[in-house]
């Protein structure tokens, strides 16, 4: 997957998500500071599920074309985050 020029990779849309909930978690920004970090990370949120979107195609695309001898799961929400 190419990444499109001058957007960032998955790996650094993710770091600056990370960074942008650390900071808004730290509940001590101006608003219109708070209200920015929040834009970025919607956006780098977006990169991210558009990213994963395709890597779950390509993935798709190589099961079927290996005879589809195993199938994709849904993890629910507690799955992902290592709860039991």
């Amino acid at each position: 997957m190419a990444k499109t020029k001058g957007e960032p990779s998955f790996e650094e849309a993710l770091k600056q998500l990370e960074s942008a909930v650390e900071r808004l978690e730290g509940g001590d920004l101006p608003l219109a500071d708070a209200l920015r970090l929040f834009e970025e990370g919607l956006k780098a949120s977006n990169l991210c599920r558009s990213r994963l979107e395709k890597a779950k195609q390509q993935v798709e695309v190589l099961v079927a074309e290996s005879g589809g001898t195993f199938r994709l799961t849904e993890l629910d929400a507690s799955e992902s985050e290592g709860e039991t």
